[in-house]
């Protein structure tokens, strides 16, 4: 009973911090349909070009992109052949998604860290176009989306391993 307890609150941290990074990345495409559509007016009817829009877009779409990874990996939706693990019986299936798993687990940790050094080389130089900004906040997006995609793999591998071995046969593995 403590198991599914516990299977249950992680499912709920997996699914509010999921719903966070969806708003999060919802927001950031709108910004990006808002400053397009706003550049788009000024250049063709107002005849006076936004100079940041199109870099402001990139460093946008850059974060949303990075952050989505993480939640394709959620939902099993990034690319994969299953033609060998579907042929696969259920036990080995689990073992494949944990190794597989655990090898995106040590390039996440990786990206992260090399991603984390790039950025702070960024920190003293700015993007002229785009209010002067740092260039370490579009670069941050490449660890902080890393981050996300490292979490996300943690709880679906914790997940399927805890739901294939819980008393519960209502649970599903997930995998």
């Amino acid at each position: 009973m403590m198991q599914r307890a516990t299977i249950d609150t992680v499912e709920k941290f997996d699914r509010t911090l999921a719903r966070i990074i969806e708003v999060t990345c919802i927001a950031l495409l709108a910004s990006i349909v808002a400053t397009i559509c706003v550049s788009v007016f000024t250049r063709f009817v107002i005849f006076y070009p936004l100079n940041f829009a199109d870099a402001m877009a990139k460093y946008l779409m850059q974060w949303m992109a990075f952050l989505g990874v993480g939640l394709a990996i959620r939902s099993g939706e990034h690319v994969l052949v299953d033609m060998f693990t579907s042929s696969l019986r259920a036990k080995y299936r689990l073992n494949l998604f944990v190794f597989t798993n655990i090898l995106l687990i040590g390039l996440f940790a990786a990206i992260i860290y090399f991603g984390t050094i790039y950025a702070l080389s960024g920190w003293k130089s700015q993007d002229i176009f785009v209010f002067g900004v740092s260039m370490a906040v579009p670069y941050f997006s490449v660890p902080v989306g890393a981050t996300y995609a490292l979490i996300a793999t943690l709880l679906a591998t914790w997940l399927a391993v805890a739901r294939s071995s819980a008393p519960d046969s209502s649970i599903e593995a997930g995998v």
